[in-house]
């Protein structure tokens, strides 16, 4: 039986959907996929949206703008943060991840990991897991196992890292509840 790899839960705050968007926020926590452990050394940055344009044009989306401008002033915090590049973000992201073997996960096989995989490669960095270690959360939270789990309280919706936090800990719920409705 092949062994079950730890997993790193990776969330963006964008200014888009393409693969090219601004990325305005890069949160992800390591977890353990079979019980509640979460690390508590977790990886965020907030990016300046001008760092972007430093490498290669980036899009943005006139209706992701008018998504943020509906948002709770908890979630707009993100624009008044302290900001760094885009590039150290990357940079940053590539060296917390401290080995190959994560299964990376995300909400949507078509949208964070490949922003990831985009912006790693316009800035000339590697990624650092297996192109076959990737999940889908949004995948697994549409099973019937994933309907019926139960969901921890998000406590800020909108923010990359608590949004990566909610995600790892409802996948962790969701692979409970199939481990419970398997026979062994």
């Amino acid at each position: 039986m092949a062994k079950k790899l730890p997993g790193i839960m990776l969330d963006f705050e964008t200014l888009g959907t393409r693969a090219d968007a601004v990325i305005i926020s890069i949160g992800a926590v390591k977890f353990d996929p079979d019980s509640t452990a979460i690390d508590d050394k977790a990886f965020y940055a907030s990016v300046s949206i001008d760092s972007n344009h430093d490498v290669a044009p980036r899009h943005i989306s006139e209706s992701t703008l008018l998504f943020w401008l509906a948002q709770a002033p908890e979630a707009q915090a993100v624009f008044h943060e302290a900001k760094v590049t885009l590039a150290t973000a990357l940079e940053d992201f590539v060296e917390w991840i401290d080995h190959p073997d994560y299964r990376l996960w995300s909400n949507g096989a078509d949208f964070d990991i490949p922003m990831m995989n985009h912006a790693l490669s316009v800035h000339g960095l590697t990624a650092p897991w297996k192109f076959y270690n990737t999940g889908c959360y949004r995948t697994m939270k549409n099973l019937p196992f994933g309907k019926t789990a139960a969901k921890p309280v998000n406590a800020l919706k909108h923010n990359a890292l608590q949004d990566a936090i909610y995600q790892a800990r409802h996948l962790q719920n969701i692979f409970a509840a199939m481990k419970e409705g398997i026979p062994a």
